[in-house]
């Protein structure tokens, strides 16, 4: 059995127009607040393994435990959907495995705050997969994401059943799992 992968020629453009997008955004976003008089630091459009990490912690932080999660809003779901598939899940699976890039550390702190028992199957493939990425620093999380990435992380998988479901429905592959990476970090 012989297999072919087909190469998509205009992908590469696809994926620089989403990241300008996003990035000018951001950039717009920033500029608005700062005419407004915010003198709040500035979000980076991509940041390093530490700072994704940072981001998504303090967004985890605002959450009390006691909180019920929030509502599902389907343009967040939408958000992360389109983020999980302009992902090059090569660079992050290199990245992962790389003892010097500090993503090993910033995927295992975030894997901790999930509560891997009650996630789906789907829904725990997503969290992991979202982990690594914004570990790796694929998925910028200094935007608009980064509080649905916290979501997606925290509560306890609702909302990254419902990125699996919208990945499936839109026959876009799932992501990789990356929770036998995250389980080999994790171990000294």
């Amino acid at each position: 059995m012989t297999i072919v992968a087909s190469f998509d020629p205009a992908a590469p453009a696809r994926w620089i127009g989403r990241t300008l997008r996003r990035s000018g955004a951001t950039l717009k976003a920033e500029y608005e607040a700062g005419r407004e008089g915010d003198d709040s630091p500035v979000a980076p459009i991509y940041g390093g393994p530490k700072q994704q990490l940072d981001a998504v912690l303090a967004a985890l932080r605002t959450k009390r435990p006691d909180e019920p999660p929030a509502p599902v809003d389907d343009a967040d779901v939408d958000a992360a959907a389109e983020a999980l598939r302009a992902v090059d899940w090569q660079q992050v699976r290199a990245a992962a495995m790389s003892s010097a890039s500090g993503t090993a550390d910033a995927m295992r702190t975030m894997a901790a705050r999930v509560d891997w028992a009650k996630a789906q199957p789907v829904a725990a493939q997503v969290s992991s997969a979202l982990i690594a990425a914004v570990a790796a620093g694929r998925i910028p999380v200094g935007g608009r994401l980064g509080p649905v990435v916290a979501q997606a992380l925290g509560d306890s998988g609702v909302l990254s059943q419902r990125i699996g479901e919208r990945l499936e429905d839109e026959h876009a592959p799932l992501p990789p799992d990356f929770r036998d990476v995250i389980d080999t970090t994790a171990t000294p």
